[in-house]
């Protein structure tokens, strides 16, 4: 396509030190990637076709436009900047002086521009008025070019024409989900002919496929309302509405918890550190007949083994030394109400004893003290280790299992219920940033990247590091790198000090340590990206911060399959 602008020269790949075959595969992978993901571009079917014409598109040199134009927009997600990019972009890809976007479906009264590039805003008006035969025809669904408004019939006239000099004038459609919103316009003023049918075409294809990223764009704020106003709706008398998730595996564990909660038996949930063993055990406290009465929550493992015997059952004015005041155990602290105890699999031996005697007889009795005191307690339990190898190997209590395990729920841990990692990045950035003014997103390719990262800090991990990115990336969208930076301190060891580094001995070699070498860890963190990316090599090369042509290179010398 030939530059409409006097002394510049053909475009071409080659002279951008761009390989027109990689290039020309970007765009047909940014294509696929479009109709893969449900973006249906209006008139054209899916994947197939779309890449088919790509490549006609390249056929015609401008398929390396067609991918600088593409490249920044498909990780945008705000409608009002996708569309100021829309116009940039067809404004510099064309050679046109200024453009203006219109929304609204006709003429009449609702027709408004929304991005204006290089036009006076007391010009907009005068715009719309001459090229209002030129916008019926766009909102009609036919591209209109005029080369030259001084000679045309029906705009030689138009008074805006002669004061704004306006020569070349080229307005295509705009459409999401097959409806037509509005119209991109454009205009060179002085030089009659600027535009031509190719430009036509280019701008056509190109507006096409950016419709199919508006109409992303408008279906994610159109979630994320749709969010909002769920959470507005959520009843507060459900406590289960408040765990988030649409895992079957996890849906089915909060099913058999409502029901758990309506009886009084006690309760083992097990799952990794981070899993929400707490979060459960509340959701079936609050939903049950005792939601009225005390929660008491301890985590076994946080209390020293010579104070859990007093933490639990309480004691007496001068039970031991510095006993001033008789204290209430936890047990009496969640009468009538609900006792959790996590890590459990920390109880030392005597204690697992005495803690079998209470939940058979309903009794505890004060350190210090010859009296016994009834309690009325509905135990639930939690152990991220498993009990049963505790068991076999003699270090929890066999009939202490049976009793405390009456009904056992797991949860899965979060890289087995990968699919809820979308929706507890939005639950989380709309939890911590409702005490700020500006907004944060993440865009498609961070989303992916974190949906395939191993989480084993599980959910609270992710939890803390949207928090992280708040801090550091409000109102912006956080794409891959600054998802890494987020990332890298939490992966990272503290270095040493200088003086522990100093008196360390040095180890004698060790013959039967194998060391990967820089190749084979090249290898390793090429083929994680192709995973998480589902093979994409655009996308893993972004994850990567590599070049695509670079990263093809690599995978050809590797022996990679992706």
């Amino acid at each position: 396509m030939n530059d409409p602008r006097q002394g510049r020269k053909r475009f071409s790949a080659s002279d951008r030190g761009v390989d027109p075959e990689g290039a020309l595969d970007e765009a047909s992978d940014i294509a696929a990637d479009l109709a893969r993901s449900g973006v249906r571009v209006p008139g054209r079917p899916p994947a197939l076709s779309l890449e088919r014409q790509v490549r006609e598109w390249g056929d015609q040199r401008s398929f390396q436009l067609l991918y600088d134009a593409m490249r920044g927009l498909v990780e945008s997600l705000d409608f009002e900047s996708l569309v100021h990019q829309i116009l940039d972009v067809a404004v510099r890809s064309i050679g046109a002086d200024r453009g203006i976007v219109f929304l609204g479906g006709s003429l009449d009264s609702n027709l408004f521009p929304v991005a204006v590039t290089s036009v006076d805003p007391r010009e907009v008006r005068d715009l719309s008025e001459v090229s209002r035969t030129i916008l019926e025809r766009a909102l009609g669904g036919e591209s209109t070019l005029t080369v030259d408004a001084a000679s045309d019939p029906v705009l030689a006239d138009a008074p805006s024409v002669k004061m704004h000099q306006l020569r070349s004038v080229l307005c295509v459609p705009l459409r999401v989900r097959d409806e037509l919103i509005g119209a991109v316009y454009l205009d060179r003023r002085n030089d009659a002919n600027a535009f031509s049918s190719a430009s036509m075409r280019f701008l056509d294809a190109f507006v096409e496929l950016a419709s199919g990223v508006l109409q992303r764009a408008h279906e994610h704020h159109r979630l994320r309302q749709e969010n909002q106003r769920l959470r507005n709706q959520i009843d507060p008398r459900d406590p289960f509405a408040h765990i988030v998730t649409g895992n079957p595996r996890m849906r089915r564990v909060l099913g058999n918890a409502e029901l758990v909660a309506r009886v009084d038996a006690p309760v083992m949930i097990t799952g990794e550190s981070g899993t929400g063993k707490e979060l459960l055990a509340r959701a079936i406290h609050q939903s049950s007949p005792r939601a009225s009465e005390p929660l008491v929550t301890q985590n076994c493992a946080a209390v020293p083994a010579d104070l859990l015997e007093s933490l639990f059952f309480g004691h007496i004015r001068g039970a031991f030394t510095g006993a001033h005041r008789d204290t209430a155990g936890l047990f009496q602290l969640a009468h009538r109400g609900v006792l959790f105890l996590d890590e459990i699999a920390e109880l030392a031996a005597p204690l697992q004893a005495k803690l079998l005697r209470v939940l058979e007889t309903g009794v505890v009795r004060p350190l210090g003290s010859e009296e016994e005191t009834r309690v009325d307690v509905r135990l639930i339990a939690a152990t991220s280790r498993n009990l049963w190898d505790a068991v076999r190997e003699g270090r929890f209590r066999e009939d202490l299992f049976y009793r405390i395990s009456v009904i056992e729920l797991g949860l899965p841990p979060l890289r087995e219920r990968r699919d809820d990692i979308p929706l507890l990045l939005d639950h989380f950035a709309i939890k911590h940033e409702a005490d700020r003014d500006r907004r944060m997103r993440f865009d498609r390719t961070a989303i992916d990247f974190l949906s395939g990262y191993p989480w084993r800090g599980n959910v609270r991990e992710l939890e803390n590091f949207v928090r992280r990115a708040l801090v550091f990336h409000a109102g912006r969208a956080v794409g891959p790198h600054e998802v890494a930076e987020l990332l890298r301190p939490a992966e990272s060891e503290p270095a040493p000090r200088p003086e522990a580094v100093e008196s360390r001995p040095i180890p004698p070699p060790n013959r039967t340590t194998s060391f990967k070498t820089l190749e084979e860890r090249e290898r390793e963190a090429i083929v994680d990206a192709l995973r998480i990316t589902g093979g994409n090599r655009t996308r893993a090369a972004e994850l990567l911060g590599q070049h695509r042509n670079a990263l093809l290179r690599k995978i050809k010398r590797l022996g990679i399959d992706g």
